[in-house]
């Protein structure tokens, strides 16, 4: 080997060696200057006698169970109180969440149960697509394929309505299709000229195609828990509406109507509701003026509506991508009394052991809705119990039990309440047993729960958010 390369390699293994070895050997020195930390690479590097993460995880889960804290709950519980009692007036309920949520899952529970004791008919604000439409039970939901839908997890820097979406009816569509690539022939004279390159795979590929016709969406009551055989009072959202603009609607399958939309840049609310109740109603729109549209709410003047906004994937932070004016101009419109978050499984990883970085974007999101919603009280849900597979077993994510402390200093710091599923659930390893009952009330998956399990964290929700502070008290 050459001298002059060997010599460097060997200073640099001794000098990596007498790190590894000596200093761990080397004592702590705290002084303002230059304070050092006792360093053992080795035993980091290994696992070696260092934290155990799982017994990490059940001292904060221990820690965060004590946390939980409802008192800006009472509010609202104070007022579906008196609704029950004078028998007139209208709350709402905007329900964010992610996957967990999806299909009205949860929210469907809580809206059934709560329109039964106090009042209401509809099922709150829909958007103009999904891709839950067919599971979802509680409203009949198809549409066109020409909308264009950005949300918080699109890179388009369009500006989003309250549900994190904005719809933009387009004169193509997206479709997916297979491109089977042919063989090519060998370029090269030296080579016979038949000798041809293995083609590639069949690979699938999204294209954009050109369709005619109007973008429309087609909404059909249900008689479901949580949702309405009919429809009474319906309200259009949207924006960016150019002068001449306008809506074509169908009630019950008659004779399309004109309705003319309001130019400009900000919200606008359109109201569509028939004369008398109906059980169907669809929307067209012109697919050459691409206005922005956000969603349809179904309601009627009294009683409580949620609505179910959720959005796959999301993590909850950046909600300041749903412009001030926006939130205001819903919140003006709707009047909501209550804003739930449910957030958090997006981020987990059981690598993770600090999640710093999640409560600070969260406390940007809830004082952005603060200040659209002044007054408004806010309940953060935990996240729930996860598991993973070890040597030992199914055993909880070892992140979540610090995911949540995270989520309940979030609450504390921006005055919101917060309730822990996590521990309602049963603590550490209690996903197993959601899986395992009968009927199961969680997937496969260890995370997601099943339409059992949803309707169950739905009707522990209703006894929170119905009694407050006093939740646990016997009536």
């Amino acid at each position: 080997m050459d001298k002059r390369f060997f010599r460097p390699l060997l200073i640099v293994l001794v000098a990596a060696l007498l790190v590894l070895f000596v200093a761990p050997l080397l004592p702590e020195w705290d002084n303002s200057f230059l304070p050092l930390k006792r360093m053992d690479i080795i035993t980091s590097l290994t696992g070696g006698d260092g934290v155990n993460v799982d017994s990490l995880a059940m001292e904060v889960a221990e820690k965060v169970a004590t946390v939980e804290e409802l008192i800006p709950l009472d509010a609202f519980s104070t007022k579906l109180q008196n609704l029950k009692h004078n028998k007139s007036g209208k709350l709402r309920i905007a329900y964010f969440g992610d996957s967990i949520i999806e299909g009205d899952l949860v929210t469907g529970t809580l809206r059934h149960d709560l329109q039964r004791e106090y009042g209401g008919r509809g099922v709150g604000l829909v958007g103009i697509t999904s891709i839950v439409n067919e599971f979802r039970k509680t409203i009949g939901h198809s549409f066109s394929r020409n909308w264009e839908s950005v949300s918080f997890m699109s890179k388009s820097g369009n500006d989003l309505g309250i549900m994190g979406h904005t719809y933009i009816p387009r004169s193509w569509q997206m479709v997916e299709t297979t491109v089977k690539p042919e063989p090519v022939k060998a370029d090269t004279s030296a080579a016979d000229s038949t000798i041809t390159h293995t083609p590639e795979a069949p690979q699938k590929v999204t294209v954009r195609q050109n369709v005619s016709g109007p973008a429309w969406v087609e909404y059909r009551g249900a008689n479901h828990p949580g949702g309405m055989p009919n429809f009474e009072h319906i309200r259009l959202f949207y924006s960016h509406a150019a002068a001449g603009s306008e809506v074509r609607v169908s009630y019950d399958g008659t004779e399309l109507q004109r309705f003319a939309l309001t130019s400009g840049e900000s919200l606008q609310m359109l109201n569509l509701s028939p004369q008398s109740p109906i059980s169907r109603i669809r929307l067209e729109f012109d697919s050459h003026h691409p206005i922005r549209v956000y969603g349809v709410s179904f309601d009627a003047h009294s009683g409580v509506y949620v609505d179910n906004i959720s959005i796959r994937g999301y993590s909850g932070m950046y909600f300041s991508r749903i412009p001030l004016d926006i939130l205001q101009g819903f919140h003006r419109h709707l009047k909501y009394d209550l804003v739930i978050l449910q957030y958090g499984e997006n981020v987990t990883s059981p690598k993770n052991t600090n999640y710093d970085f999640y409560q600070k974007g969260m406390v940007k999101s809830v004082e952005h809705i603060k200040k659209a919603m002044p007054g408004v009280p806010i309940l953060i849900i935990s996240a729930h119990d996860r598991s993973i597979r070890t040597a030992e077993g199914l055993k909880t994510s070892p992140d979540i039990p610090i995911l949540i402390k995270a989520q309940s200093d979030m609450a504390k710091e921006t005055g919101s309440a917060f309730w822990n599923l996590f521990a309602e659930m049963g603590g550490l390893n209690s996903m197993p047993d959601w899986v395992n009952a009968s009927p199961p009330l969680a997937a496969k998956d260890y995370t997601h729960f099943s339409i059992a399990g949803a309707k169950k964290v739905g009707e522990m929700l209703l006894d929170v958010i119905k009694k407050g502070s006093l939740k646990g008290e016997k009536e």
